[in-house]
């Protein structure tokens, strides 16, 4: 994000914002997860790739968790040569008829509600132990609130983005007390190129 705590400018334009050196950290950082995970919003602005561009012999699971299963008929994750793909998509909102956008060669599994839990014991039952979400806002505020987050990994870069309107990385928490708010404990900050890098662990 920026230092002004921006991950996007107000049209979703956000590449790129930190250092290619940050980007390739990115990538090895990956190879410490089983699976990674995204929602639909993320793969239809970024259309992500989601790899450790060859750094780890097996590539983690690549999970897209989606409410309404609109998807893009072209995407960078539909191709499983090197990494499978999993959609996990809410039965309880989904339209059914878009399971016809998405590929054979991708897996697919329904689940009961868009609770990030539900999708971190589903991961479990898969063998997946250690998850990364990469995903936007919206879904990243639900899965700190459901405990799904013990870790998060921020890379600050010396960017002004602005904007009333900018992207943020959370959405609203809906905290009314500063004693509501979530606390870290840092464990390593250092500098990526012109960037900052902190690890961070929820006390």
């Amino acid at each position: 994000m920026s230092i002004d705590g921006r991950v996007g400018l107000k049209n979703g334009q956000s590449k790129w914002i930190t250092s290619e050196k940050s980007r390739s950290l990115v990538h090895r950082i990956r190879t410490e997860f089983d699976a990674i995970i995204v929602g639909g919003n993320t793969l239809r602005k970024d259309n992500p790739i989601l790899t450790t561009r060859g750094l780890k012999e097996k590539e983690p699971l690549r999970v897209v968790f989606t409410r309404t299963l609109d998807l893009p008929l072209i995407a960078k994750l539909w191709d499983t040569k090197f990494s499978n793909t999993l959609v996990v998509y809410d039965a309880s909102t989904a339209n059914e008829e878009n399971l016809k956008r998405i590929p054979k060669n991708v897996l697919i599994e329904k689940v009961s509600s868009d609770d990030p839990k539900i999708l971190s014991t589903l991961l479990a039952e898969k063998g997946c132990n250690k998850v990364l979400w990469e995903c936007g806002p919206k879904l990243a505020t639900a899965a700190v609130k459901s405990g799904s987050i013990q870790e998060f990994i921020t890379f600050v870069a010396p960017k002004i983005i602005g904007g009333i309107n900018g992207m943020t990385p959370f959405s609203d928490f809906k905290f009314e007390s500063m004693k509501q708010v979530i606390n870290l404990n840092f464990q390593e900050i250092t500098s990526s190129s012109n960037d900052f890098y902190l690890r961070s662990f929820i006390n």
